[in-house]
């Protein structure tokens, strides 16, 4: 699974600790492309499995300590040496991660800026009191307040967890009866470690089509690497399904997302690392749905790859050292990866993409869930899977034709949930 890049290179004395993983299908490429370049290690939350191959040394430590990260990085670094580096693209891990860097004296953002993407509330916060694409919102703690806070607003609102990632228990609610059933799905959502019970964010709904922003931010200037196309399913929830990577957009509200960007950087206190930026493009003007302090996830680091040629895993480790990346495009192409769901919930079977991998255009396929993961549609699940599809071309309408035959080939069927399960 290698992500087309601009140069291979002996692996040098610099070490770079990453810290955290993510799962196979969603991350080996990073793996890959940090092996090439550096002497890697890891502090892991677990032993490693597959990550083992791409590693010269790991420590298993609690990612969410931040002086249990410090002194394994300082173990792993060795004594005296100067060529040491820390990254993580795991969100559990980000604020956790800034706090051992500073401890270390290590290139990194600040913990106040992890902290403020963190947290959508302080997200919102602060853009509004900069006057910077202000979203109305209100931080509640109660089914009662969140239809208070609609009724002021108007409908349709959406409801969201404070702190959570990935779109979990995020939903649009056009009704009271909405607003009460989508506050109870953001109050009993969880992710991994992130933390829960701080409130639920009431938000105005923000029209049109919702883009990305991936960026590589060096001694403060943004520099901003692609912009792209997400795709929403599962209405009135906000599951991504996909995205579409162009090298270049010649849009109409090109600059005035790049301005947004750049303030949303700069109120937020981001000054270094590569960025995930969600913004939509409202009938208002465009306005940030949130700024995440880390690689992108989804693929879309891969993808762009692909599309542009510039490494976004690689940018984001040169920046770990300090450094600013070549952030020079060497290609002009469309990549768009498209996730593929069962019709129904159900236990996964196993799932051949041999013939979806032989459509030409089709540049990479993954199969998300093993046999016999059980697929809860959504909200039930988080993310629930089948496989990727990534298609490679020279515009969106070829991308989109290949990745539909595609997706024809692929077997979707699951196997029928048993009796007990059915209402877990």
């Amino acid at each position: 699974m290698t992500a087309p890049s601009p140069q291979s290179a002996p692996v040098p004395a610099e070490r770079l600790v990453v810290v955290g993983s993510g799962g196979r299908p969603y991350r080996e490429y990073s793996f890959q492309s940090l092996q090439a370049r550096y002497t890697l290690s890891a502090v892991l939350s677990a032993e490693p499995t597959w990550q083992r191959e791409y590693l010269d040394s790991y420590i298993v430590a609690d990612l969410s300590d931040p002086l249990a990260i410090a002194d394994a990085v300082l173990s792993l670094a060795g004594p005296g040496n100067p060529s040491v580096a820390v990254l993580t693209w795991d969100e559990t891990a980000v604020e956790a991660t800034a706090e051992a860097a500073a401890k270390l004296g290590l290139p990194q953002l600040s913990a106040e800026a992890a902290r403020h993407c963190r947290d959508k509330y302080a997200t919102r916060s602060l853009m509004s009191d900069a006057g910077l694409g202000a979203v109305r919102h209100r931080l509640v703690t109660d089914a009662d307040q969140a239809v208070a806070a609609a009724d002021e607003f108007g409908y349709p609102v959406v409801l969201k967890p404070r702190a959570l990632a990935g779109s979990i228990g995020v939903t649009r609610a056009d009704d009271e009866s909405q607003v009460r059933e989508a506050f109870a799905l953001a109050d009993g959502a969880a992710f991994a470690t992130l933390p829960t019970g701080h409130g639920i964010l009431v938000e105005e709904f923000l029209d049109g089509p919702e883009i990305s922003i991936d960026s590589a931010v060096h001694d403060g200037a943004v520099h901003i690497v692609h912009i792209a196309r997400k795709r929403l399913g599962f209405t009135p929830y906000f599951e991504e399904v996909g995205h579409l990577v162009a090298a270049s957009y010649d849009e109409p509200w090109t600059d005035e997302v790049r301005a947004l960007v750049t303030g949303a950087h700069r109120v937020l206190g981001v000054t270094t690392g590569v960025t995930h930026a969600e913004v939509r493009l409202t009938s208002r003007g465009p306005r940030l749905i949130e700024l995440n302090a880390r690689l992108g996830g989804d693929l879309i680091p891969f993808i762009s790859a692909f599309a542009t040629g510039i490494d976004l895993v690689r940018a984001a480790a040169e920046l770990a050292f300090g450094r600013l990346p070549d952030l020079t495009p060497t290609r002009d192409l469309t990549a768009e990866i498209r996730f593929v769901y069962s019709g129904t919930d159900g236990h996964a079977r196993a799932l051949d993409l041999t013939a979806a991998a032989a459509v030409p255009g089709i540049a990479h396929t993954a199969v998300l869930a093993e046999p016999g993961d059980r697929l809860l549609l959504p909200p039930r699940q988080a993310i629930p899977r089948l496989a990727a599809l990534v298609a490679v071309g020279p515009d969106e309408g070829a991308c989109g034709q290949a990745l539909d035959r595609a997706e024809a080939v692929v077997d979707r069927t699951t196997d029928p949930l048993r009796e007990t399960e059915a209402d877990a």
